[in-house]
């Protein structure tokens, strides 16, 4: 402290330091970006990425978007409309990135008029070819099993086309090795290096593929605005969702950062009545980010949707230990009027340093809880909230006396000699109704506990987005009209059409143009069949396709009756090449022995457990399609978004008690008394507990944002308790009778408390304005925390004091 004290008599070289660091931080900064890859919606080492990854690599991944038309006038096979769909699907596959496109237009035409399937090979109809029957064709693309209620509505009226992003190969081959290696519960040496050399050739590749993403689709979009005006045009897709969940919280950061700012300065303005004291917790506040935006942009550490909260929560944090600060400060000037400038800058960081560190480390003990989590970018939320702390810690009390020590001393308006009316009706309730209090408290604990059980986990995408936003639009129009949004995949195994090769060399000659359609036997298909059938039954499953649509769609040809061996094999034989690649490859891949089923959940029907979707579809396939347990796969985002949140959960229920003890350790080092530090305790974890216990009240679902508010609400109402009960042990010093010290607690350091609540739920309350749902949750919620961990800490926790500590002087 000698020391600290001592480097305090040079503010102006302090100065010059944080300003030199700041502008190394500047310069690092241009280095800090966002993440919107799919690591933002995973487990780190979960098998089940692993699986998905390279089930992506052999049949293709949810790498595509879903365009929809729905014309003006007419219906969508009306020749104009098609005429516009034709010029829509020619710009956009002539954008780069776009791996293909598809639409009814390239839909193959068996039935107007019928094509036997044998003269495939010779060619098909399409809607562009001259001599095709269009009201035939009408009804055959209403009621194909391949096409209806995926590229066309069933009255007709509305179209879409699937826009294939360009994978980028290398970066597909690289992520499935390293999801291989992460799952791995052991490494050797050599794949502990090969997994270091993963991640380094990945950031480049990655970073250039999630930028060609967004820019992508910000091209899709610019197009479909040129057509507006000849329909209502949608745009769908996975790829969306992480793309337009970072373009949210990215605007919210500048469009909301500015609002916040400008009414955490008015609301200080109005408590202070003084401009420094508005500008020097907004300035320290301020530069606090800054660095930390510095270290992350020179550890080259991204931010997701989770972490990109550390902007307003270190806002938080800061702006509350300077308002400690700047209330103390105002304190000794009205108790010591002549005290010089400098003593009174000294005194005030001296009282303040032991209650504002411990109220760091706690509050990092509490954040630090979520590096604990598998989840990749709740992980990183956790490290960048403990180095922002830290950070805060040391701008707080460095940049902060530096400025106060160079503008001197003023006189003004000082609101301090008259107790503020809210902290005086709870100074009254704790000293003289104690009991009251700690009796409803018990009672709102009750109702807490069964709040909490009432949470949910049902989570959806679509309800993540506003409802007048373009992604929901799209993506409720989709789920509604064209099978769903969220894909997920059932994967059959098979053994592989190598090992037939090897046994049957002879049977093939080196004439084969497509000697795999030998693989594709009734046994395989009928197993297939089954499945494809159960999952097609669930009501929480829209479009389904594999290959089971494709036979569909030829026992049309064979009045009903399955094919054989050998027509199957003839029909695969005489498809055209184009053909299989649209409608045999990403469904079979006879060389890994695999055959997949490709669904789509219904977001906007019901509520369903998504585990338990996958749970019954694999026992299906087990018990009723005598497939082996190890043959089945269940895989794709909704299988890996559901995983996500139950491991979140896992992690934050087994960190909880971690939080507990270490927050009781603190209080106990700080108060050098386990009384004390269990009465801190208690008011914190009912207030935190209320929290959650709202979302189950109200309907929020815990989701990959929300999950994190235990932690936010423990770490800020725990920084109340230090300071409350810091005060408090200093005036029973000083006074005789419990209540006294209670009152003169509340006069003084409750004062701070409610300047910095008030202060942040204003600010927060601005969030509710946000596009993206979750970012309104969470400003709620944090709002929310605050005015509950205010609340406990004024009520019940001087209640306990007065009850527990009274009572045992009095009996001593």
């Amino acid at each position: 402290m000698t020391t600290y004290l001592r480097v305090l008599n040079y503010p102006r070289t302090l100065l010059t330091l944080v300003a030199l660091l700041l502008l190394v931080a500047g310069v690092c900064g241009t280095r800090f970006s966002f993440d919107a890859s799919s690591d933002t919606l995973v487990v780190e080492g979960d098998p089940d990425l692993a699986t998905y990854l390279r089930i992506a690599e052999t049949f293709g991944g949810d790498e595509f978007l879903l365009l929809t038309f729905t014309p003006r006038d007419g219906d969508a096979l009306d020749p104009a409309n098609l005429a516009t769909l034709r010029a829509l699907q020619q710009e956009i596959a002539a954008l780069e990135g776009v791996g293909s496109v598809f639409s009814i237009l390239d839909a193959p035409l068996l039935k107007s008029p019928p094509v036997p399937l044998a003269e495939l090979a010779r060619g098909f109809r399409t809607l562009e070819s001259a001599d095709v029957d269009r009201p035939s064709a009408r009804e055959e693309l209403k009621e194909s099993p391949v096409f209806g209620g995926l590229l066309i509505t069933a009255d007709a009226r509305t179209t879409a086309m699937r826009v294939d992003i360009s994978l980028d190969r290398e970066l597909l081959v690289l992520d499935e090795e390293r999801a291989r290696l992460r799952s791995q519960a052991e490494r050797s040496a050599a794949e502990v290096k090969r997994l270091a050399e993963l991640e380094v050739a990945r950031e480049t590749l990655r970073e250039a593929y999630v930028n060609g993403r967004e820019r992508l689709i910000g091209q899709i979009r610019d197009v479909r605005d040129r057509y507006a005006d000849r329909g209502v045009l949608h745009l769908g897709g996975v790829p969306m969702i992480a793309a337009d969940m970072i373009a949210f919280v990215k605007s919210d950061l500048v469009v909301f950062g500015g609002s916040v700012v400008v009414i955490v300065m008015v609301t200080l303005y109005g408590f202070f009545r003084r401009l420094r004291w508005v500008l020097l917790p907004v300035v320290t506040s301020a530069v606090t980010i800054g660095f930390t935006v510095g270290v992350l942009g020179l550890a080259q550490w991204p931010a997701t949707v989770i972490s990109s909260n550390f902007v307003s929560l270190l806002a938080i944090i800061t702006i509350s230990l300077t308002i400690h600060l700047v209330v103390r400060y105002r304190e000794l000037a009205h108790l010591h009027p002549d005290m010089a400038a400098d003593e009174l800058v000294r005194q005030t960081m001296v009282s303040k340093f032991a209650p504002c560190l411990y109220n760091a480390l706690t509050t990092i003990a509490a954040f630090g809880s979520l590096t604990a989590s598998q989840i990749v970018p709740v992980e990183d939320f956790g490290w960048m909230m403990c180095i922002g702390i830290a950070i805060g810690f040391f701008t707080s009390f460095t940049l902060f006396p530096a400025l106060l020590l160079l503008l001197g001393r003023v006189a003004g308006p000082s609101l301090l000699s008259r107790e503020l009316g809210v902290t005086r009706v709870f100074s009254h309730l704790a000293r003289w109704r104690a009991p009251l209090v700690v009796v409803i408290s018990a009672v709102w604990a009750a109702f807490a506990a069964l709040g909490v059980s009432m949470v949910s986990m049902d989570n959806r995408f679509l309800e993540y987005f506003r409802e007048n936003t373009d992604i929901n639009q799209g993506m409720a129009f989709v789920d509604a009209q064209l099978g769903g949004t969220v894909p997920f995949d059932v994967v059959l195994e098979f053994p592989p059409f190598e090992n037939l090769v090897e046994e049957e060399d002879d049977f093939f000659s080196e004439e084969e143009t497509y000697p795999e359609r030998y693989w594709f036997t009734r046994d395989k298909l009928d197993k297939l069949m089954l499945v494809h059938r159960y999952v097609e039954a669930r009501p929480e499953v829209g479009k389904v396709l594999s290959l089971t649509s494709l036979e569909d769609l030829a026992r049309q040809f064979t009045e009903g009756d399955a094919l054989s061996n050998l027509e199957v094999a003839a029909v695969l034989d005489v498809l055209p090449e184009h053909l299989r690649d649209e409608l045999i490859r990403p469904y079979a891949s006879p060389s890994t022995g695999e055959l997949r089923i490709n669904a789509r959940v219904i977001e906007s029907g019901r509520s369903f457990d998504r585990q338990a979707l996958a749970a019954d579809i694999r026992d299906f396939a087990v018990t009723q399609g005598a497939v082996p347990a190890d043959a089945v796969q269940v895989t794709g985002m909704m299988v890996l978004f559901d995983s996500m949140l139950k491991q979140l959960l896992s992690s934050q229920l087994d960190t909880l008690v971690y939080v507990l003890l270490a927050t009781f350790a603190m209080f106990v080092i700080l108060l050098r008394s386990f009384l004390y530090a269990l009465l801190g305790l208690i008011p914190n974890v009912i207030a935190a507990a209320s929290v959650i216990a709202l979302m189950g009240y109200v309907g929020i679902p815990l989701d990959m944002m929300t999950i994190t508010i235990a932690a936010i609400s423990i770490g800020i109402g725990v920084d109340d308790a230090i300071h409350y009960l810091h005060r408090f042990d200093e005036e029973r010093r000083r006074r005789e009778d419990v209540r006294m010290a209670v009152a003169w607690s509340h006069a003084t350091i409750g004062r701070a408390m409610y300047f910095t609540s008030v202060t942040v739920i204003i600010g927060f309350s601005v969030l509710v304005f946000s596009n993206f749902v979750p970012t309104i949750f969470f400003g709620l919620l944090t709002a929310a925390a605050m005015a509950l961990a205010l609340i406990a800490n004024l009520t019940l926790l001087p209640s306990l004091l007065v009850l527990v500590i009274g009572r045992r002087e009095a009996s001593a």
